[in-house]
């Protein structure tokens, strides 16, 4: 297989800058978008299937910056209910909750 380097153009300055300027552009928009549907998220009951089957429920309240920890309030478990409490992520096999809008 032969590659036709004559279509191929370098990108100047100008190029770099606003093919840089749109990617900033598009990761903004995705921060905003996340950041839209955890806000959405807050305050929704969730139930929480933890390793080896465990279930647990209350309400989210958050993640870390992360998103390796959700923050449960009133979190109901098993052996009893807390008022706050910091979940491992990485230790949930499910979470389920409902989703309020859509913010297209």
């Amino acid at each position: 297989m032969k590659f036709n380097t004559s279509k191929c153009k370098s990108m100047d300055a100008q190029d770099v800058h606003q093919t840089e300027a749109a990617q900033q552009k598009c990761r903004a928009k995705l921060r905003e978008r996340f950041l839209w549907a955890v806000n959405q998220l807050n305050g929704q009951k969730a139930t929480i299937t933890m390793m080896e089957g465990l279930q647990v429920s209350g309400r989210f309240r958050g993640t870390d910056k992360d998103v390796l920890r959700m923050h449960i309030q009133d979190l109901q478990t098993q052996v009893g209910q807390y008022k706050w409490a910091t979940i491992r992520i990485p230790d949930c096999l499910d979470i389920e909750m409902n989703v309020k809008g859509d913010p297209s």
